[in-house]
């Protein structure tokens, strides 16, 4: 039997879809309801087409009338003339209820991909405007299912939804219409109906659990290929490939045999319905002859709509049956949506425009920041712990320590993606919290050791950081990042594809086009995160000193292991289990 979480999460799906109607819902109701009566209307004028086409009035009192007043308005009372006649009324109704029909299709295709879309670009603002250590803990196979997968199996709940309602018109339409044709005999097969439907509802129960274990497995299926394709370089160098074929094919087995089951779960009731069909519409004609002496005229029309009554039924129940068995995936979107509307930064993020710049020298004063419980007592690495240093503007400050110093963690504290948990980041003497942060970020640009770029053009991945920029100003930083003959040298220059993240150019290759466009944005902060690691010494002393010497140099913060890269540093800072313990003398202590 269904229970309340299956109807609660049933109410909530319907609640937020009217929700995103809203004022259309006239509208689409209307057009809803039009449909459905242009389909009863079209029934209702074959009753008298068949009466004239096998020459019996109806005995039926109001059918009777119904026919004999629409056969005064034919323009001759030979048959043929009445049959002409009843013909182009019917024509003129279902060219009506075919406008009606394109344009409710229309709408509901409109509110089927409008609802999608606004899901996925909800998911999508709130994912870009979240605390980056929320982010960070969210797998990549997830969120790639929510916008892929999940978002497509909403629009399939939708699309069953609306055409549920279509459907549930139509049924409307076509009972009233039974109803009047023989109300006992109406009465009769709307309780073996009612009887087949209750019988059915267990059915719709383990529609919902297919779909949740569906969508568990498709989960699965997008991070093994993830992990496949970011492992796949590995895995052939070493000749790995068979475990990773084992695990893709584990895991699509599943998927499919969920498939599979609920095919045939979908396709078992619909049969049983059609068998049900005929076995109503066999009682019907035994009662409607045997007992209730029904007309001739009357009970082709009764048994003509009962048949048409079919195929709305069957696509009544497919379509609930079809809801809930997407129903899960929707639950899995609203729940990433929900953990993502709780880590919301405060604040729009375009308000950082309005903010005037910040500028000055960046002091860290007693900042403790650690990732988990483990790391919170400062003893264990994967953290920060009470540092106090100042970041002269201006100033090129190398960042030492082992791995797991806590060097990246400064690195992010320093251009806001991580708050504080203890002690305040500031720069020219404003803390770094919410408008403030958020202006901050428009003048820093971060390096990492394994720059992202787009499966683009380098043109477009430069871009990406300053979209503005002339191209004057593109040269200009590639000629900064020693890229510049690079770029010049290869046949299509700024139009060159880079591949699924720069897979195309070497590590050191994408390190200068990551610089450049770091560059491009002409920072007042650079952070070079091991940016420059792939690249020869030669060249890396040359872009440093290109660096270092240039009039309008930002303040830059270097995280380096080679030696050679500190050379041309003004400041060092040595970083142990999250603790500060050495500063250069040159550099300011607070």
């Amino acid at each position: 039997m269904l229970g309340e979480a299956e109807f609660g999460s049933l109410a909530h799906f319907v609640r937020d879809f009217a929700s995103y109607v809203g004022s259309r819902k006239a509208r689409t109701a209307a057009l809803l309801v039009a449909g459905a009566i242009l389909e009863g209307m079209g029934l209702l004028l074959l009753l008298p087409i068949l009466s004239v086409a096998v020459g019996s009035t109806p005995g039926d009192e109001w059918l009777g009338s119904f026919t004999v007043g629409l056969l005064s308005l034919a323009p001759g009372s030979s048959p043929i003339w009445q049959l002409a006649f009843l013909l182009l009324l019917f024509a003129i109704v279902m060219a009506i209820r075919a406008a009606v029909i394109l344009a409710r299709e229309v709408t509901l295709a409109e509110l089927r991909v409008g609802f999608v879309e606004f899901n996925r670009l909800e998911t999508i603002r709130l994912l870009t405007n979240s605390r980056w250590d929320v982010v960070s803990r969210l797998r990549h196979g997830r969120i790639t299912h929510v916008l892929g997968g999940d978002i497509q199996a909403c629009g399939d709940a939708v699309g069953m939804l609306l055409q549920g309602a279509v459907s549930a018109a139509m049924l409307a339409a076509q009972c009233a219409l039974v109803l009047l044709l023989s109300p006992l005999l109406a009465l009769l097969v709307f309780s073996l109906l009612l009887a087949g439907t209750l019988a059915l509802r267990p059915v719709v129960r383990r529609s919902r659990e297919l779909g949740t274990a569906l969508t568990d497995a498709n989960l699965h299926l997008v991070t093994a290929t993830t992990q496949f394709l970011g492992g796949l370089k590995l895995a052939l160098s070493q000749n790995l490939q068979a475990g990773f074929l084992r695990g893709f094919e584990g895991t699509l087995q599943d998927a499919a045999s969920r498939r599979i089951e609920f095919t045939r779960q979908r396709t078992t009731v619909q049969l049983c319905l059609t068998a049900s069909a005929a076995f109503v519409a066999g009682v019907a004609i035994l009662l409607g002859v045997g007992v209730l002496k029904s007309t001739p005229s009357t009970l082709i029309g009764f048994l003509f709509v009962l048949a048409r009554m079919n195929g709305p039924a069957i696509q009544l129940q497919g379509s609930l049956q079809n809801i809930f068995h997407s129903l899960p995936a929707y639950s899995k979107i609203k729940q990433l949506q929900a953990e993502l509307t709780a880590a919301q930064v405060a604040g729009e993020a375009s308000s950082a425009k309005s903010t005037p710049a910040l500028g000055g020298d960046i002091t860290f004063s007693n900042v403790s920041f650690w990732h988990n419980d483990r790391s919170a007592s400062g003893d264990k690495a994967g953290g920060l712990f009470d540092a106090t240093v100042t970041i002269r503007q201006g100033s090129f400050l190398g960042l030492i320590g082992p791995s797991g110093a806590g060097k990246s963690t400064f690195a992010d504290l320093l251009v806001g993606l991580y708050p504080p948990r203890a002690g305040e980041v500031g720069v020219g003497g404003v803390p770094l919290r919410e408008d403030a942060l958020r202006s901050w970020r428009q003048r820093v640009s971060y390096v990492s050791q394994e720059p992202f770029l787009f499966h683009d053009t380098i043109r477009q991945n430069l871009l990406w950081a300053q979209p503005d920029a002339a191209e004057a100003d593109l040269w200009e930083a590639l000629a900064r990042a020693g890229a510049e003959d690079l770029v010049r040298g290869m046949e299509d220059q700024l139009e060159t594809v880079v591949g699924e993240r720069g897979a195309l150019l070497s590590g050191g290759e994408r390190q200068r086009i990551a610089l450049a466009r770091a560059l491009l944005r002409r920072p007042h902060l650079l952070v070079l995160d091991e940016a420059t690691n792939a690249i020869d010494v030669d060249g890396e002393r040359a872009i440093l000193t290109a660096l270092s010497s240039s009039p309008d140099r930002p303040t830059i913060v270097m995280i380096a292991h080679r030696e050679s890269s500190l050379d041309l540093c003004e400041t060092l800072v040595e970083l142990k289990q999250g603790r500060v313990v050495y500063i250069s003398p040159r550099a300011a202590i607070s």
